[in-house]
């Protein structure tokens, strides 16, 4: 078992989640778009307002904005 484990962070993305609407039974439907290669240093409020101004760009109202991180784990 390895005495110290090194963490490299990975690259993150930003992914939003958008309201299209009902579909006919009444069911909501909902598309997301992923935005891939984010620093990982980059900071929370900088990344919120990226993801404001591509809604802004959007036809869909954002449901959600997620940061997803990736750490690779080595000995």
């Amino acid at each position: 078992m390895a005495e110290s484990i090194v963490e490299i962070k990975n690259a993150s993305s930003l992914r939003m989640r958008f309201d299209c609407g009902l579909d006919n039974d009444g069911k909501s439907i909902t598309k997301s778009r992923t935005y891939s290669n984010v620093k990982p240093t980059a900071l929370p409020l900088d990344i919120y307002n990226v993801a404001d101004a591509l809604a802004s760009l959007q036809k869909h109202s954002v449901l959600e904005v997620l940061k997803q991180d990736s750490t690779t784990l080595a000995e």
